[in-house]
């Protein structure tokens, strides 16, 4: 009988299992790079990685109930993969990925005065205040999606939409992508209860400048966004 945290066989193999599977249909999400962090897909090499993290673990007491390699949890938006991987230095070790879909955040503007929701994360457990941002549904151009947000998330129709770039919210263990946009609006409309978003505020850049320096707005995506938009004079 499994204790409170043991993993058996079957879990493991069904991790790898799903894993190869991702292998194959999105050869793009496991890339090397000469010099970098190198992923191990080898079943071998697998192994000793992980027995290395078992034994680096054990000396320092640590758990070691759970070194499953593969993917760990998924749904249609998000896959939480713990990889097998060789160090610059040649050491082994075991890396945790939380892979997204594209998204896109937008900046909208009306009548030339950015659009700000306060949304409930959950991640944070808390109220953020942030400009619109979510997903692309699968093969929808990263375009469509901001439209689509924008019509969802504050009941607006895009005038214009103007691209500022890529961004990441941080490389270390998460794999997420996001165009940025600015988009002038026609009007907002009722927010989207449902997504947990509270209320829609029309927010004068300088203010915002103030939320900003006083850690109220703290959301990467919106800080981000904030400085492409005034690099490129949008706001």
């Amino acid at each position: 009988m499994l204790e409170a945290g043991d993993v058996d066989d079957h879990s493991q193999a069904a991790a790898l299992e799903r894993y190869f599977s991702l292998l194959q249909a999105h050869p793009e999400w496991f890339e090397n790079h000469n010099g970098g962090i190198e992923l191990l897909t080898g079943v071998n090499e697998i192994r000793a990685a992980q027995n290395a993290v078992r034994e680096v673990r054990a000396a320092r007491g640590l758990d070691i109930s759970d070194l499953r390699v593969g993917v760990l949890a998924s749904d249609p938006f998000m896959t939480v993969l713990r990889e097998a991987v060789r160090f610059p230095d040649g050491s082994l070790g075991l890396y945790n990925r939380i892979v997204e879909l594209r998204c896109v955040a937008v900046l909208p503007l009306l009548d030339g005065k950015p659009v700000m929701i306060r949304i409930f994360r959950h991640g944070l457990r808390n109220w953020s205040l942030e400009f619109p941002r979510g997903g692309c549904d699968r093969g929808e151009p990263p375009e469509d999606a901001a439209r689509r947000e924008l019509r969802e998330e504050i009941g607006a129709e895009v005038q214009e939409l103007l691209p500022l770039g890529e961004f990441t919210p941080g490389g270390s263990s998460l794999s997420i992508r996001a165009d940025l946009y600015a988009a002038h609006i026609d009007r907002t409309g009722a927010p989207d209860r449902a997504d947990g978003i509270e209320t829609i505020e029309i927010i004068p850049v300088a203010k915002i400048e103030e939320l900003i320096q006083s850690s109220q707005i703290i959301d990467g995506f919106t800080l981000g966004l904030f400085l492409r938009a005034r690099l490129a004079g949008v706001v």
